[in-house]
């Protein structure tokens, strides 16, 4: 259980790090996943959950231009 916390903290770094920047951010949290081998059916759902983070926080700093009522 430990391994995988740390493996999730990796990965989510990883992810933080590369979201915002002109790079593939999945590609590289998939690069990391083969150096560190977390469990597959883990992984994809980990890799899910931090893109939905990463989509919600743009909506919630958006909100007010994305949902302008004109």
């Amino acid at each position: 259980m430990e391994e995988l916390y740390w493996q999730s903290l990796l990965q989510g770094i990883v992810q933080g790090i590369t979201e915002f920047l002109p790079i593939s951010s999945t590609g590289h949290m998939i690069i990391v996943d083969h150096f560190i081998h977390m469990d597959a059916s883990f992984s994809k759902m980990f890799e899910v959950v931090v893109q939905l983070g990463s989509i919600l926080s743009v909506l919630v700093y958006f909100h007010r231009k994305l949902f302008r009522i004109q």
